[in-house]
């Protein structure tokens, strides 16, 4: 029964079963959305042990009372024998791909075509059917796509690496989980909750002392409190003192509790890039990733300590206010929350239009940003070719419509706030004369208008604060939700759930490559179906052109990467059985892209090794023909190296790299193009100190310079992915194939300079 990669309908098995097709015992079925000849149908391609067979048609559903069911219109139907189909591969265009089938007879069928999104499932499947001609089981572990679609809505989440489904996940969610993060200060914030609710209360009850109570029982002859000023006074300056203290205390709360959050926040993020696959990292921007732990967790930080506390603050002062007007005199209470509801509508009509400016406008700045960083930049380009007046030109062209948003912009703002103003101080008039027309008939005491008209202009204020919450409610959720990606994210290369036990003295070094190939993306190898071995304490070389996949390998190697189909063995032990300290700790990587941390040189050595002593270092260094090039710095091991070691020529920084390799004592060391940034006679003598740690060791180098692997035990020649040759440098000479027309060409171009010879 099929159980990948699209499963069929019962309509769609219907109709496989009228053409005689036992559907249990199909293997593996995918459906593309064109046929063969690019007209949209869908079509079902499956297979089992002995024929191929496509099934076209329309998908539909037929309404049956408060269900659907599902129905399939027939078009074409052809099936082949599998013995008559050598292997079936994608074909790839700009949008679209075809599933073709390679016959014996040497023709190429076209068996479908469908959208380039669905080509890593067609690419999965072909794998499948060559497994079935070869007689191998397949590993199906890897498509048990379960979890990669959302258990709520059944959609494929956008990252399978990451839990997290936009199209049914509220903001709201996100926010919860957020305030999650304070559980462990759930008495804190009871506190804060309670000193917010008083602050705000003595706060609204303040104005009554200075206006209602002043006006109508102190200032009044027939008041109950007539001439005493004092106490109403101490009473009014009392409660605002009382509300301050409340405010700055629950503030103080506040800004104790969310550094704290937002401090574990930033290191569990942290902790969690740590833990994520190399693949995670190229698939995204170091500035991007920075902002997730400096840009968003400030705006989180912002939202909780500034905007939540107001937020409560002002639902418990709308409330009340809305309470003691109604209180005072509803009629003049109801009149004013008209008007209020007149502005804010009209405020939000005009907010509503106004985004389109706003974002007008971001995307001019940008726009003069980008011209702007382009010509700083290339400044030398620019004076090189003389074209000054066109970059002026051009920033001018992006000035221009900057000015333009920015303009319109700034001219719906000149005409939209008067009118506002004027629409309320209007109304406000009027609410006024209806309020002295009821004092003047006794149905309303003059303290209490006053009081009405206090409680009024304190309401804008909250209303106003909500209509513009939104926006940052929606910078702290977003902030959020790319924080939670990279809590959620699971890593593409994993420890091994069952460790192999590895020896003490770590692992020696025998390497060998199964029928590896690889992808980093669908349907497009890098690596092709590779096999090859290197043995223990021997000196490997790999050559090839740029681009056939080197480097590729040592990824592979280091397990930054997990192979798409093969195995890769070490000691015997397959890769992924290997935990990673026990890898990590057996394999020193020197890369051509070098890189140093901020600090001293010799932190930056020992960095592999914290607990290597001096003299270590010092060894390491000299081993590396680094020593006597430190020793001429100012300070010498005590040098302080710019951010990624920019002092430093390139040359330097990958001797100090090759050096902080060394010090680890790899059993395993590998290097990309180690010598690439030296000159000839610094390279001779890394390549003496490479000699002499060959003892015991096993050592794989990749150069281009082929004189650099002259001595290697074995050389193996990459091509397209593929492993053309193998043997030592004196065998592939004598094979004249693909090595010797490397060294062929390296000779010539030599020759040609005056620095080589025959």
């Amino acid at each position: 029964m099929i159980k990948y990669f699209d499963k069929l309908t019962d309509a769609v098995s219907a109709a496989f079963s009228k053409r005689a097709v036992d559907t249990d015992k199909l293997l593996y079925c995918v459906k593309a959305d064109m046929d063969s000849d690019g007209c949209y149908f869908d079509v079902y391609i499956t297979y089992d042990s002995d024929r191929l067979y496509i099934l076209s048609g329309y998908d539909r559903l037929v309404r049956n009372k408060k269900t659907f069911d599902s129905a399939f219109d027939f078009k074409d139907f052809a099936e082949y024998e599998n013995a008559d189909i050598e292997r079936l591969f994608v074909d790839r265009y700009q949008y679209t791909c075809r599933l073709i089938a390679k016959m014996t007879d040497g023709r190429e069928l076209p068996l479908g075509r469908f959208s380039s999104g669905f080509s890593e499932k067609f690419e999965q499947f072909c794998r499948r059917f060559d497994c079935l001609k070869r007689n191998e089981t397949p590993d199906d572990s890897a498509l048990d796509d379960r979890h990669i679609y959302c258990p709520k809505c059944q959609r494929k989440y956008p990252d399978p690496n990451r839990r997290f489904c936009p199209y049914c996940t509220k903001r709201s969610w996100i926010f919860k989980r957020l305030l999650g993060m304070f559980g462990d200060y759930k008495w804190q914030m009871a506190a804060i909750l309670a000193m917010i609710f008083l602050s705000v209360a003595l706060g609204l009850i303040s104005p009554y002392f200075g206006t209602k109570l002043l006006y109508d029982d102190v200032l009044s002859e027939s008041g109950g409190m007539y001439g005493q000023i004092l106490p109403v006074v101490t009473a009014m300056a009392g409660f605002s003192l009382i509300s301050t203290i409340f405010s700055i205390g629950y503030g103080i709360i506040i800004s104790c509790i969310a550094p704290k959050v937002v401090h574990n926040l930033r290191t569990k993020i942290f902790e969690a890039m740590q833990n994520l696959s190399l693949s995670f990292f190229t698939n995204k921007q170091t500035g991007s990733l920075m902002s997730r732990v400096d840009r968003d967790s400030n705006d989180v930080f912002f939202f909780f300590t500034d905007i939540m506390p107001q937020c409560i603050a002002n639902v418990i002062k709308i409330l009340g206010l809305v309470v003691l007007m109604l209180m005072i005199n509803p009629l003049i209470a109801l009149c004013m929350f008209g008007i209020a509801f007149l502005v804010l509508a009209g405020e939000f009509v005009w907010m509503r239009g106004q985004r389109r400016h706003w974002r007008n406008r971001d995307i001019a700045r940008r726009g003069v940003n980008a011209v702007l960083t382009d010509a700083l930049n290339g400044h030398r380009v620019v004076k090189a070719f003389a074209r000054e007046e066109q970059e002026i030109e051009r920033f001018g062209t992006r000035n221009e419509a900057l000015y333009t948003a920015d303009y319109n912009r700034s001219r719906r703002s000149a005409w939209f706030f008067p009118v506002q103003q004027g629409v309320y101080a209007v109304f406000n008039g009027l609410i006024y004369c209806l309020g002295v027309f009821l004092v003047l008939n006794g149905q309303l005491q003059f303290g209490g208008l006053t009081l009405l008209i206090s409680y009024f202009g304190v309401i804008w204020d909250p209303m106003f604060f909500f209509m513009y919450m939104g926006n940052d409610w929606t910078r702290c959720t977003d902030a959020a939700g790319r924080m939670f990606e990279i809590l959620d994210n699971e890593p593409t290369v994993k420890e091994p759930e069952h460790p192999a036990d590895i020896p003490d003295g770590g692992l020696k070094g025998n390497i060998e490559f199964k029928g590896v190939t690889f992808e980093y993306e669908a349907g497009r190898p890098v690596l092709k179906n590779m096999s090859f071995k290197a043995e223990a304490g021997k000196f490997t070389g790999i050559v090839g052109k740029t681009g056939a996949g080197k480097s590729t390998m040592i990824n592979l190697i280091s397990r930054m990467y997990d192979v798409t189909s093969g195995e890769i063995l070490i000691d015997g032990i397959p890769i992924k059985q290997i935990p990673f300290s026990a890898l990590r700790e057996s394999i020193g990587v020197v890369s051509q892209e070098t890189y140093l941390f901020m600090g001293t040189i010799a932190d930056n050595i020992r960095y592999a090794r914290p607990d290597a002593d001096m003299e270590e270092v010092i060894q390491a260094a000299k081993n590396a023909n680094a020593h006597d090039f430190i020793m001429q710095l100012p300070d010498g091991y005590d040098t302080i190296t710019g951010s990624g070691g920019i002092s430093l020529s390139g040359g330097e920084k990958q001797r100090i790299s090759i050096a902080r390799a060394l010090i680890q004592k790899p059993n395993i060391l590998i290097l990309d193009e180690a010598t690439a940034a030296m000159d000839t006679a610094t390279e001779r003598k890394i390549q003496n100190a490479i000699d002499n740690l060959k003892q015991g060791r096993t050592i794989i180098a990749i150069a281009h310079r082929l004189s650099t692997l002259r001595d290697a035990d074995m050389l193996n020649v990459i091509e397209n992915g593929e492993l053309k040759e193998s043997g030592t440098h004196d065998e592939l000479i004598r094979q004249k194939g693909a090595y010797f027309e490397l060294y062929r060409l390296q000779s010539m171009s030599l020759k040609s300079i005056g620095i080589g010879g025959d």
